[in-house]
């Protein structure tokens, strides 16, 4: 049983429909030229028959034939199988007719008609005759006869039923053919239509619970082809966002839970006295440490969020690049320190740009930790500002393990662990995703390249004001 709601059904009742209209209004069209042409072969008869007749009676008149010697033979010609020929006066009393014995009969012509005729009108006329279909052509004749002045010709088309009836039958006949021929083709062309959106409505179900492990089939490269390319593709990167979220879900569990543990631990140390009391600062210090990880990490987890939502605005002014650059070097001291980094800057001019100030710095600030974080002890990164025509170029290099090339392009996406590539060090994966989003905020690029045991570097543009 077909679904009225299915779009299996939408296609078969509409192409069905088209079908049968058409189907409907050439049958319409044919039959209406069936009928002109039919009328217009009774006219060729009527004409065809007229001359002859006129050259019969020319040769009573010339030949002086008698009534019944002319009857005979004018009857060949007046009585035909499909039609029949009168010769009336003015009265509508037949002076010859198909049966050369019947003479001086009345012929059931309306007074409408033969008003006309005998006006010089040459009528054409059909309808049914005491429920028979009839078509009717009269003129008046040019020859006299037996004292008639005006004689008539009149030809009488009968059993037109006949002729429509055998038409009507062939019509439906074929009507009933094409559209049980076509019924079977529109069901089977629908079916093959709409079997990939099947396919893709029970394989969405499984989408839905989580199963992604089946895929549409595309055998074709039409609209609903393409269609199951991209749905295949859609599950895909679901699949992996899935993945992705699960592992995120992991670290960040796995970011809260040592810090926390931590913290728990120094405060019962503290709380039973196992700390001494000189060594409190340090612990102090220590718990701090822990607690400001996990805010970043909470904070980066929310900027990420608001970025990709859309509900981030950037608040752009005219400000000195360089000196900001300077600045964030200057706060990074501790962390250089730490490994024994040479952080080298190289800018030729001071550089003012146009663009929002606080989410640049969190882009740098991203940025270096990222080459920290990556740096082996001892090593050195480079950060230069180069002016690019109307732009200036921040690059950040650092010589670390880098990053292997099939990798470059997944660093982007939001729970992508960037030292899974690189290294095992711990990470939610955010910093580089959250430098994209804000980039792409500026419409401008970064751009990245990299090379295993050689180390990364960064880049990307800001437009400067003018007369900077």
């Amino acid at each position: 049983m077909i679904k009225r709601k299915s779009i299996f059904s939408k296609l078969f009742l509409s192409y069905s429909f088209i079908i049968v209209t058409s189907l409907l209004l050439f049958i319409g069209v044919f039959f209406y030229l069936f009928h002109l042409t039919l009328y217009d072969e009774y006219e060729e008869t009527y004409q065809h028959q007229y001359k002859q007749i006129e050259k019969q009676l020319q040769s009573h008149e010339n030949l002086e034939w008698r009534n019944p010697e002319t009857a005979e033979r004018l009857s060949y010609s007046l009585n035909q199988p499909s039609y029949h020929i009168y010769i009336i006066n003015e009265e509508s009393r037949q002076i010859f007719g198909p049966d050369p014995n019947q003479t001086s009969e009345m012929i059931d012509l309306p007074d409408r008609i033969m008003k006309q005729v005998l006006a010089g009108e040459k009528v054409s006329e059909g309808g049914f005759n005491n429920g028979e279909l009839r078509y009717i052509v009269a003129s008046t004749l040019d020859s006299t006869i037996n004292g008639v002045n005006v004689p008539i010709m009149v030809i009488i088309f009968h059993d037109l039923s006949h002729e429509y009836q055998q038409v009507i039958y062939m019509i439906l006949f074929t009507f009933v053919i094409a559209i049980v021929f076509a019924g079977v083709i529109l069901w089977f062309i629908s079916k093959k239509i709409t079997a990939p959106l099947r396919e893709m409505n029970d394989i969405a179900r499984l989408y839905a619970k989580g199963d992604f492990s089946k895929s549409v089939q595309a055998p074709s490269d039409d609209e609903i082809g393409k269609l199951a390319k991209s749905f295949t593709y859609m599950a895909k990167e679901l699949n992996q966002l899935e993945n992705r979220r699960k592992q995120f879900i992991s670290n960040v569990s796995h970011e809260l839970r040592s810090p926390l543990t931590s913290i728990k631990g120094f405060i019962i140390a503290l709380m039973d006295g196992t700390i001494p009391v000189e060594k409190r600062i340090h612990y102090y210090s220590l718990m701090k440490d822990e607690t400001e990880r996990m805010i970043k990490l909470v904070n980066d987890t929310l900027d990420m969020n608001q970025l990709e939502e859309g509900h981030s605005k950037l608040l752009r002014a005219d400000y000195n690049l360089t000196e900001q650059v300077k600045q964030i070097i200057h706060k990074f001291e501790p962390h250089f320190t730490k490994k024994n980094l040479e952080v080298r800057l190289t800018s030729d001019s001071e550089y003012i740009v146009y663009a929002d100030k606080a989410r640049i710095e969190q882009v740098i600030v991203n940025l270096l930790q990222n080459a920290v974080q990556f740096s082996k002890e001892n090593d050195r990164i480079d950060v230069t500002l180069t002016k690019d025509r109307q732009n200036v170029k921040v690059k950040i290099q650092d010589y670390g393990e880098g990053i292997n090339e099939e990798h470059l392009d997944m660093i982007w996406s939001r729970f992508f662990k960037v030292d899974e590539a690189r290294t095992n060090k711990s990470g939610a994966g955010l910093g580089l995703a959250i430098v994209k989003s804000i980039l792409d905020l500026h419409e401008t690029d970064i751009q990245v390249q990299s090379k295993l045991g050689e180390g990364t570097v960064f880049s990307f543009t800001l437009p400067l004001v003018e007369n900077s």
